[in-house]
């Protein structure tokens, strides 16, 4: 077996590890405890204050306000999510912007553009953000979130911190291990085990206070004021060279989570909104499947097959007509275009399928469209991205998943269509 292969191989049982926090994050009708926990959805979903849910809660929406109180774990998934009362158990939010200012009393874990925490997480926190030069703001209906992560002076973790994003402050307290990975960092906290900060830019407040060892890892080294820790280790990036046989497993190991929350995160949030403006679009194409899956099998390997001689044929005649620049490459482009957009959105189509038949196994109603979509939609992406991580032949494996979907996806469309083309259409009374 090759080296390379030999290192994916190690690095593989970190890839399980992450497996169980995935699928809690993208399976977020699925995992429940064994009694059926409370759902909610639709434009705006709101819980008072005062008012107290005795059960796990899921919800899907494009705004989600929590003011009361929720007796179990809190799973939400929306454009804009706010906790401002407790959550007894585990609290796992995904959305374009998030702001926790109540008490998460077990785990939380975040991953969205813009996330502020200033209230208490009462175990472990993992927090995975966008952030950029300048901090843009990454609109949610009426309001303007900042992109990255801050973590404010109020805040309090009970475990330990795992954030890794584009940019963010951290202040507040952390009571175990902060371990942070982010291309800024500014840093103003306390933290009663260790830190471990990797940045491009690191900024150390001469406030902050760790307990244990402060190492850091930037392109050059800082000044690290003193009397912040008990004892600070600097350690320089490795060089490309060096970093080619083996990366950082931490490194690795935060970017292979983050990139598979965001591409969970993009697909469900487009997934509700196709769903509130155009439901047919995908519902339509998932009864087809449902009916004929062999039938639209075959016609979306017949279309997969004919993309290439098709897109070539079309941009041939076009260049004929208007010019090989203006013409062909342009139809070559579009069309190209359209089908590697149309296998990147497949999912939407094969996952909505895939969770109306998984749906009665996990205790859902596969007739509600966004728990199965969800569902579907985070097996198969996690499914490849698991099998992804396996040595040398898991690309392969993932890129037939992914094949199979795209195939499906057009079969199912490809029938949609021919069924609404298909019904009876009433001719005008004759004028008498």
């Amino acid at each position: 077996m090759h080296a390379w292969c030999r290192l994916r191989l190690n690095s593989l049982a970190r890839h399980w590890i992450v497996l169980g926090i995935l699928i809690l994050l993208g399976l977020a009708t699925v995992t429940g405890t064994a009694q059926a926990a409370q759902m909610g959805g639709g434009e705006t979903y709101y819980l008072p204050a005062g008012e107290v849910i005795q059960d796990d809660l899921y919800v899907a929406g494009g705004e989600i306000i929590i003011d009361g109180t929720v007796d179990g774990d809190l799973i939400a998934a929306g454009g804009y999510i706010e906790v401002n009362g407790v959550v007894t158990g585990d609290a796992i939010l995904a959305g374009g912007g998030i702001q926790v200012t109540g008490v998460i009393q077990d785990d939380a874990r975040l991953a969205g553009g813009g996330i502020v925490i200033s209230g208490d997480v009462g175990d472990d926190l993992l927090v995975a953000g966008g952030g950029g030069p300048g901090m843009f703001l990454f609109p949610t209906g009426p309001r303007q979130v900042a992109q990255g992560i801050q973590l404010l002076g109020s805040a309090t973790v009970g475990g330990d911190a795992f954030i890794v994003g584009g940019q963010g402050a951290l202040a507040g307290s952390v009571a175990g291990d902060l371990t942070a990975g982010m291309g800024a960092i500014d840093f103003s906290g306390r933290v009663a085990g260790n830190a471990s900060l990797n940045a491009n830019t690191l900024r150390v407040n001469p406030a902050s206070q760790v307990e244990g060892v402060l190492r850091y890892s930037t392109p050059q080294a800082e000044e690290i004021p003193a009397g912040v820790a008990a004892a600070v280790e600097y350690e320089a990036p490795a060089s490309r060279e060096e970093t080619t046989p083996g990366r950082n497993p931490f490194l690795g190991f935060l970017g292979w989570i983050l990139r598979t929350f965001l591409i969970l995160l993009g697909l469900l949030l487009l997934a509700w909104i196709l769903l509130r403006l155009a439901p047919r679009s995908l519902t339509g194409p998932a009864e087809a499947l449902a009916t004929q899956p062999v039938e639209a099998g075959i016609y979306g390997v017949l279309a997969a097959a004919a993309v290439l001689p098709v897109a070539a044929g079309l941009a041939f005649l076009a260049g004929l007509f208007w010019g090989w620049f203006s013409g062909g490459l342009v139809v070559l482009a579009f069309l190209l275009g359209a089908a590697a957009l149309l296998w990147l959105l497949s999912p939407l189509v094969t996952g909505l399928w895939l969770g109306r038949q998984l749906a009665p196994y996990v205790g859902l109603s596969a007739g509600d469209s966004l728990p199965a979509l969800i569902l579907g939609v985070a097996v198969i992406v996690v499914v490849s991205r698991v099998l992804g991580a396996v040595p040398c032949v898991g690309v392969l494996v993932a890129g037939t998943i992914y094949l199979l979907s795209f195939a499906l996806a057009v079969g199912g469309l490809f029938l949609s269509w021919r069924g609404q083309r298909g019904q009876a259409i009433p001719l005008p009374e004759p004028a008498s």
